[in-house]
């Protein structure tokens, strides 16, 4: 499975989507004015920028779904800071897993 275990692989997609987030460069901020359909789920919407490109994220735990695309559109969403990692950068699994757990390890962190 790659030069980690399994163990490893679900440490990285444990992390806060807000660190890797912060371990990228992305710009990101949470939209406080945004209500969540069913308030039970702790719903919130962040706006990210990336090297040019723009995302608005719905995240509900380790969920996200990028609203900027249309319904029905692949990979539109997923579960995990791998998925996030993969679906903002468009790198691979690998190296989205390196990013996760390199950003497990440097302390920095924020929201979400």
């Amino acid at each position: 499975m790659g030069p980690w275990n399994t163990d490893q692989i679900n440490q990285a997609r444990r992390v806060r989507f807000s660190k890797v987030l912060d371990f990228i460069g992305a710009y990101h901020k949470v939209d406080r004015e945004y209500e969540p359909l069913d308030p039970g789920r702790k719903s919130i919407r962040v706006q990210v920028g990336y090297q040019g490109r723009d995302f608005r994220f719905i995240l509900t735990g380790e969920k996200f779904v990028n609203e900027l695309l249309p319904d029905g559109t692949p990979n539109r969403g997923g579960g995990g800071a791998v998925d996030f990692v993969r679906h903002i950068t468009g790198l691979g699994f690998v190296q989205a897993v390196k990013i996760c757990l390199d950003a497990a390890e440097d302390g920095i962190g924020g929201v979400g």
